[in-house]
């Protein structure tokens, strides 16, 4: 029967590992929810201005037509 050993260098590796692996995780959860929301705001902001452009143009063309 063969005896289980883990070494205290492997062990340290492992959990060092393991709380750089969260770490990049949190990291890289925080730039993408940084991104995310950005990314929302600019969606909302192209509508807004994609609804001003419309309006500017009927309104053109509303003066062009008027004269």
């Amino acid at each position: 029967m063969k005896k289980f050993e883990i070494h205290l260098d492997a062990l340290i590796v492992v959990v060092l590992l393991f709380v750089l692996s969260l770490g990049v995780n949190f990291a890289l959860y925080r730039l993408y929810s940084s991104e995310a929301k950005t990314n929302v705001k600019l969606q909302i902001q192209n509508q807004v201005d994609q609804l001003n452009l419309a309006s500017m143009q009927a309104y053109i063309k509303k003066i062009e037509t008027a004269e």
